[in-house]
């Protein structure tokens, strides 16, 4: 614990980064039920590793390192890159409106799914680690995400 910090905060990132050229404020990501349900990437494996633009997911992608997220986007700076704080997504998940999934999440459900999609689940994890990844299903209201300063 460093001098000036709260002893009641948790450790680790506070901030989720998105780097994304496409969104312009707002919600992100497909409410719960309906809509998640008929996106089309349903599985975790498919989300991660073969997602491409111009296909639905009931997931989307956050990083904890701003300098991951800027590889998301085209811009040569964070003019495409927004935050979230994790205390907010953390709220946002208890009082059931997004759920958020880290690498072992992730892999611990893969490992419970059909073998097909199991064997997928070291691989995944790897990739999470390595884009230091979280997954959030559902939507996160407007307001939530801001801006990264430039």
């Amino acid at each position: 614990m460093t001098p000036n910090s709260d002893p009641d905060d948790p450790p680790g990132p506070r901030s989720a980064f998105r780097g994304d050229d496409r969104y312009r404020r707002g919600p992100i990501g497909l409410p719960l039920g309906v809509e998640a349900d008929e996106a089309d990437i349903q599985d975790f494996a498919e989300h991660v590793l073969r997602k491409e633009s111009g296909r639905s997911s009931r997931y989307t992608s956050f990083t904890t390192e701003l300098k991951i997220a800027r590889r998301f986007t085209a811009g040569p700076d964070n003019r495409h890159v927004s935050k979230a704080d994790l205390a907010r997504l953390r709220d946002l998940e208890l009082r059931g409106v997004i759920r958020i999934w880290d690498a072992e999440d992730v892999f611990a459900s893969l490992g419970l799914g059909p073998r097909k999609i199991a064997r997928q689940a070291a691989n995944v994890r790897a990739a999470m680690r390595r884009n230091r990844e979280i997954l959030i299903e559902g939507q996160i209201p407007a307001g939530v995400l801001e801006s990264v300063k430039l």
